[in-house]
């Protein structure tokens, strides 16, 4: 049997200073959205990277003039340098540093290219030490795709494990993914929460059912959420 309950994960983490996120396509979503119900609580939050994030205002450098600043505001991105329109990663001494000055640190610690799936590279993620607690999030739009469509770093997936680039991302595949050298790596089992993003792209609901207790096996210390980010929509799946 399963429980569905709707939630906000909003609430799983007020308490703690410093949240990572990995994975695919919907971190930077995800980060926006607790970031924003954060400010309402009144909460003082950073946004930063250990890799690579969009730059929006308001932003600072730290290696224009570091992070401790009289005039800084209660809600940034702070990254290393800009490239290309990008913030670049920050150092853990500066992520440490930023907890000192912020209620809440949300860091983004992988890339995809937006796509809803990844293999790591063997540098990634770059998950800092203090993370409390770390969202793995995959989407469901990557279902019923071809692996070449849908995986970033298709390549080094199909190299290490016999998988074709023109096969069909089916279940088996999805849940696949969901091992210690590829969406888990780095990851602690206590501090994970693994977000199946899109949901609101599944015509058949049932199907991300089927991937959250195949995960809860997967994954007997984590919690599995089902979400549609952008709308506002958390159901957390649990087995009983």
């Amino acid at each position: 049997m399963l429980r569905i309950q709707r939630i906000d994960p909003l609430n799983d983490i007020l308490g703690k200073r410093y949240v990572t996120f990995v994975g695919g396509g919907g971190k930077t979503t995800l980060i926006e959205y607790l970031a924003a119900g954060a400010v309402r609580q009144g909460k003082r939050v950073a946004i930063t990277t250990t890799t690579k994030i969009f730059a929006k205002d308001p932003y600072i450098l730290t290696a224009e003039k570091g992070i401790d600043r009289p005039d800084m505001p209660s809600y940034l991105r702070i990254g290393g340098s800009l490239e290309d329109g990008k913030l670049t990663g920050v150092t853990f001494d500066e992520i440490d540093r930023m907890g000192e000055l912020f209620d809440l640190v949300l860091i983004e610690a992988d890339g995809s290219k937006r796509l809803p799936l990844k293999y790591p590279a063997e540098y990634e993620p770059v998950i800092p030490p203090r993370s409390e607690m770390i969202f793995v999030i995959a989407g469901l739009d990557g279902l019923f795709c071809t692996v070449r469509e849908k995986i970033f770093r298709w390549e080094l997936l199909c190299d290490r494990t016999g998988i074709k680039a023109d096969e069909i991302i089916g279940p088996d595949i999805f849940l696949r993914l969901f091992s210690r050298d590829i969406l888990l790596k780095g990851v602690d089992e206590m501090q994970c929460t693994i977000v199946l993003n899109k949901l609101d792209t599944l015509a058949l609901k049932g199907n991300a059912l089927t991937l959250a207790r195949a995960l809860q096996d997967i994954l007997p210390g984590g919690k599995v959420i089902a979400s549609a980010i952008p709308f506002g929509i958390f159901y957390a799946v649990q087995k009983t």
